[in-house]
């Protein structure tokens, strides 16, 4: 092979890897600013610069064999996960690693890995290294020659060109982060977070922070039902039977539903208010949503501080870890009975950050069935349909698509629901016991380009089931009138501190008026309004991911995605259109969407996403 031969060679790579990036993101060039054009062929020229230096330098040093090896080895190991990576994890979500990918990996690194572990299959560490290997053949083959790649004299001014083109990329990260070639992006995200890693130190999006609740009074009266409040995971209604779903996966919720139809009401229309846990939770368990300012976010009560005002007997278990997310430290101050989760269980570790649910089931059954001359009012947290979707081997039906993997992960959870709710009739509770099924938020099967729901609002990242079991003891002493009405119209998961609050005689009182007020949702007893709009964020002052905005209502649902480049807005007629397959934005005036969206104003975090 002649020198010149070599160099040709040489760059191949370079010019290959650029073309299929300009080819793979050519319909959004199109779309893209001048500005954002502009950074994306800055950030190729940054790319050819960094190449050639990295040449010249394993040139340099060809000669001596183990340097060389290592110096190659950590190249090609770059190029496969900032490039590979970097398209894989585009293939799966519809965007490339960005800031808040890094950040993530870095305040929540137990999680990470963990989610790494479960993801990363066989065949996945067999890819990886077949273009590892290639790579380090293909530069090792070529560089083995003697090849001029630049004089010591020119390397220097090469360099500093580099190194002040590359500075302003990582300055312009957060704003450009979709627009660069994928390397650059990827190694400009982490010097950003590298470069800023003190100012991070403090609390700033790194989790959830520690609470200021209310002082809250103390009733006599006493309430002759049980509270049972069950918040599952990453659970969205359109893959339950329950809710119409082809499959049969919650067969025992099924068999409840036929068994209490009179006493079983399913809300068909309920959205959280975040798809991520982090704020999705505190929205199930205090009412708040994320747009709110953070002393309300703060200061909420629990759900079962309900039952605390009125000598209830309270807990709390969960089958996840509560270093998730700083979800110990949310709950450092909480007043509880029985607190209980991943670490006390002294269980091992089953799916993700979590343990098996039926040890969180059969816990919750020893809790209920304690001797007590109190009643209970409880909220249980299970964790089976979170990613990776892991159950026991015997629980299995289907195979052979990742839809299955969660279709089972429901079934699964459907049987330790169905033990529950069969102890409960076994022991008589179920006739005082109000039953409050619910989850966090949906999840994201590819539907629209994207696994997960972190960053995602579409319809299946955003729809929950919304269940309630109402004892036919209690149910003759309501006016369900409205309630039922409800079922039809547009709820949320911020819905149920309210209802609870009214079902347990609390929202009269003087005394807790300010709380009552501070609610944006509705109580399900109560008419809900027609124009009602359910928000639906990732990104304030607590949860730092940047997503953008969702607004439903009127049958509609508009989002505002900030995870792509460039930014887009989108609105489908969600009702009609169920998997939101057509974007009418463009047929909607400017005039209707500012009325649509006008509920956002009086938000200050909201008024960024106003057209």
């Amino acid at each position: 092979m002649t020198k010149r031969s070599s160099k040709v060679l040489l760059f191949i790579f370079p010019l290959l890897y650029t073309l299929v990036d300009v080819i793979l993101r050519s319909s959004l060039l199109e779309l893209y600013s001048k500005k954002q054009v502009g950074f994306y062929l800055l950030s190729i020229v940054v790319s050819w610069l960094f190449y050639l230096i990295s040449m010249a330098i394993l040139q340099r040093f060809r000669k001596r064999k183990i340097l060389f090896i290592l110096l190659l080895s950590g190249f090609c190991l770059y190029l496969v996960a900032s490039i590979i990576g970097s398209y894989i994890f585009y293939y799966f979500n519809g965007f490339y690693p960005n800031y808040y990918t890094i950040e993530y990996f870095k305040n929540e690194p137990t999680s990470a890995f963990v989610l790494l572990k479960d993801t990363i299959k066989f065949q996945d560490i067999v890819f990886f290294t077949i273009g590892f290997s290639a790579l380090f053949w293909w530069f090792n083959r070529i560089l083995r020659n003697e090849i001029s790649l630049s004089r010591p004299k020119f390397l220097l001014p090469v360099f500093l060109v580099y190194a002040g083109l590359f500075t302003l990329l990582v300055v312009k990260i957060k704003k450009y982060d979709q627009c660069y070639l994928v390397d650059t992006n990827f190694s400009s995200d982490i010097v950003r977070h590298i470069t800023t890693y003190e100012s991070n130190r403090q609390f700033k999006g790194k989790g959830l922070g520690k609470r200021t609740p209310h002082v809250l009074p103390k009733y006599a009266e006493k309430r002759d039902f049980n509270v049972l409040v069950i918040v599952l995971e990453s659970l969205r209604n359109q893959n339950l039977q329950v809710y119409g779903y082809k499959r049969l996966t919650t067969p025992n919720l099924e068999r409840f539903k036929t068994e209490q139809q009179n006493n079983f009401f399913i809300f068909k229309h309920a959205y959280t208010v975040s798809s991520t846990t982090m704020l999705a939770v505190p929205g199930v368990l205090t009412g708040t949503g994320p747009y709110q300012e953070k002393e309300v976010f703060y200061s909420q009560p629990f759900l079962w501080d309900f039952g605390n005002m009125l000598n209830y007997r309270t807990f709390f278990l969960s089958s996840h870890s509560l270093k998730w997310y700083r979800f110990d430290r949310f709950y450092a101050t909480a007043k509880l009975d029985h607190l209980w989760y991943k670490e006390r269980s002294g269980k091992p570790f089953f799916n993700d950050l979590g343990i098996d649910d039926k040890f969180t089931i059969d816990h919750l059954r020893e809790e209920i069935n304690a001797p007590s001359n109190r009643n209970f009012f409880g909220v249980v947290q299970l964790n089976a349909t979170h990613y990776p979707y892991k159950i026991p081997s015997n629980h299995v039906k289907w195979s052979g698509a990742f839809i299955d993997e969660y279709d089972n992960s429901i079934r699964y959870q459907d049987y330790v629901l169905g033990q529950l709710l069969d102890d409960l009739k076994r022991t008589g509770k179920l006739n005082n016991t109000v039953l409050v099924i619910a989850s966090d938020h949906g999840e994201s099967l590819k539907d629209h380009n994207n696994i997960g729901h972190v960053d995602s609002y579409y319809a299946e990242a955003i729809s929950v089931p919304l269940m309630i079991y109402l004892p036919e003891s209690l149910r003759k002493k309501l006016n369900l009138t409205q309630f039922k009405k409800n079922l039809t119209a547009t709820t949320s998961t911020i819905d149920i501190a309210p209802t609870l609050m009214e079902l347990m005689g609390l929202s009269e009182k003087k005394e807790l008026a300010k709380i009552k007020a501070n609610y944006t949702g509705f109580s399900l007893f109560q008419s809900i309004p027609k124009d009602r709009k359910v928000i639906t964020m990732n990104n304030n002052e607590t949860a730092k991911f940047k997503v953008g905005i969702s607004v439903i209502g009127d049958g509609l649902h508009y989002i505002h995605r900030m995870n792509i480049v460039p930014n887009r807005a989108e609105l489908y007629a969600i009702r009609k259109d169920k998997k939101e397959a057509k974007n009418i934005l463009s047929n909607y005036s400017k005039k209707k969407l500012n009325g649509f969206l006008k509920c956002l104003e009086p938000y200050e975090i909201c008024k960024k996403y106003l057209p």
